[in-house]
Formats: C-alpha cells, structure tokens, sequence
C-alpha cells in the first residue's frame, strides 16, 4: 500500500506491521527513533502520568480516536494523560468499508503489531478488519466465509487479522505529521506523540475510534 498521498507523501505500506504470516517484514535501512529518543519520550510520559496521580507503566491504558475533532486520547485507570491532535485519511469521515477507500475506520479495536523501522517513524497496528467489518463483509460479499472465520479467529486470540483481503488492512498510529488528512486511512501524529505512544501502550492496548 505504499502509494503517494495528496498532501503529505507516502500513506501506510506492507513494512508497517509485524505478522510474518501475512507479508514480509520489509525493514529500512536504520531504525526511525533512537533509542535516546524513546528514552526521552518515556521521561515525558513519566511526567503526564505523574500529573495525572498515576506513574509507569501505565494500568490499563486505552486510546480513543475521535475523527471529528480530530484528536486522539490516551487514557490510564480511567484518567486521560494526553490529547494529542491527529491526520486521518484524505478521503472525508466516513467509515472504511473496502480496500482503497483510503477511510479511516471506526469501532473498537485493539493494539496488535509495533513495527520501529516503519516509513513513518514508529507505527502500531490496529486490528482491522474486527468482526464487525467481518460480517458486514461477508454480507456484501466482499469476502468469503474462509476469510471471514479467519478474521474472527484473529480476533478471538487478540492477534492481527489478515491484512490481504478486499475489507483493506495494515491501518494503524504513526508518525509523518498532521498537518492535514493525508493518509489512505492511517491516524498519523506527530512523531514526538507516536514515541509517547509506544512507550505507553504495549500490544492488546485497547483502541476506540468514534465518528464524533
């Protein structure tokens, strides 16, 4: 999927997740963030966390997107540690349905791949296509009952679900800025609010992205 997207260059590409059993692991050539980098990140988070009566590693830590405003939100123990704004994908608000929508998706999802030698500086998988793009999917006959069982599987373990069918895949957090909707579907950040991120949200973080 690695295209060029109308404001910002290059959207989200197969090296963007880490499920071998899917695509190859298509490294660059030296790591995005440096380790001193992610240390000072993790400094910073340290810090919000201790603002917010709560310290590291986080409990619980959960990130809601909402495409409207355009912000995302981590929270912790039911406290919210940081808003940060967001770039989301460059054809409007509307749900993705299909590969190439170039939408961003809603629903509630989970954290399931972290790749450090992304195009975009760090990147965090999200686990669509879930169930319910499954069904829809299955419905529409975007996808086959094979495809859709392995979906459900995917999910059932907590674990990304086939990125290689018509639903679209490989969508997830990263870097490259947001300083418009430039993705195929990806929420980008910052790459100082990518790093805070990745040192705060391990795999199984819980994601929820809302239309408003």
């Amino acid at each position: 999927m690695t295209k060029t997207g109308p404001h910002r260059g290059p959207v989200a590409s197969r090296s963007d997740m880490q499920s071998s059993w899917v695509f190859p692991l298509l490294a660059c050539a030296t790591l995005s963030a440096a380790p001193m980098r992610l240390d000072e990140a993790a400094l910073r988070m340290q810090a919000m966390a201790a603002q917010a009566g709560l310290s590291l590693p986080l409990q619980s830590p959960e990130i809601r997107i909402h495409k409207a405003p355009h912000t995302l939100e981590l929270w912790a123990s039911g406290r919210m540690i940081k808003q940060y704004p967001v770039g989301l994908g460059h054809r409007g608000l509307a749900d993705k349905v299909r590969e190439g929508d170039h939408l961003t998706p809603e629903g509630r999802f989970y954290l399931c791949s972290r790749n450090e030698r992304s195009q975009f500086h760090l990147f965090l998988g999200i686990s669509y296509p879930g169930e319910a793009a499954a069904e829809q999917g299955l419905k529409t006959g975007l996808i086959t009952r094979q495809q859709h069982d392995a979906i459900l599987r995917s999910s059932r373990l907590r674990a990304c679900p086939p990125w290689n069918t018509r639903l679209g895949g490989i969508v997830g957090i990263h870097g490259g800025g947001t300083g418009a909707d430039w993705t195929w579907g990806c929420i980008a950040l910052e790459d100082s609010g990518i790093e805070e991120l990745w040192v705060a949200c391990p795999l199984g973080t819980p994601i929820i992205i809302e239309p408003k």
